[in-house]
């Protein structure tokens, strides 16, 4: 690993700068956790980062069978072993104690856990009155800029063509853009 990114002080990493007529350079960005010895890693798992839409090359870090880090793939064309935040620091909520296992829904002013089917069903019922109540206009999709350009095109089949509704509004590269809101 060429360099370890510091979360707090520069989340992007060093400046590597180059001749704009030149290659790229590689620098293969990585954080572990803390204590972490990269030595200590049991093994290193290929992957693409499914935070954004670019599906940036990285290696996932393993070890006592959890995710401990990850590593840029230098020989990936598109960042070249650069790793954004996202990429650097996002896994660490998988391992949150915050994180929600399971749905929920509210009943009587609370909220309480419920399995899948019992919160899809509300979903749908609910989905299912607005449209008989207030028509199409009613429902609205709102996603982030992670999504791949085919699940972009799912979302806006089934927002445009099967409810019929233009209220599709995304956020790309943390700027709010909306279509025909």
């Amino acid at each position: 690993m060429d360099e370890t990114v510091d979360p707090d002080r520069a989340p992007w990493g060093g400046r590597t700068p180059y001749d704009r007529h030149g290659v790229w350079p590689e620098r293969v960005d990585a954080y572990l956790e803390d204590g972490v010895d990269p030595a200590s890693v049991e093994r290193w798992v290929q992957t693409a980062s499914i935070l954004h839409s670019d599906g940036d090359a990285m290696d996932v870090a393993v070890r006592d069978g959890r995710l401990v880090g990850v590593r840029g793939r230098a020989v990936d064309r598109v960042n070249r072993g650069r790793l954004g935040p996202k990429d650097l620091f996002g896994w660490q909520a998988n391992a949150s104690a915050d994180r929600l296992t399971r749905p929920l829904v509210r009943e009587g002013g609370q909220l309480v856990e419920c399995d899948w089917d019992t919160a899809l069903e509300r979903v749908v019922r609910r989905s299912r009155e607005l449209l008989d109540e207030r028509g199409p206009g009613s429902i609205g999709f709102y996603t982030s800029g992670q999504l791949f350009l085919e699940e972009y095109y799912t979302l806006a089949v089934l927002a445009r063509a099967g409810i019929g509704t233009n209220r599709v509004v995304t956020s790309p590269a943390g700027t709010l853009t909306a279509s025909r809101c």
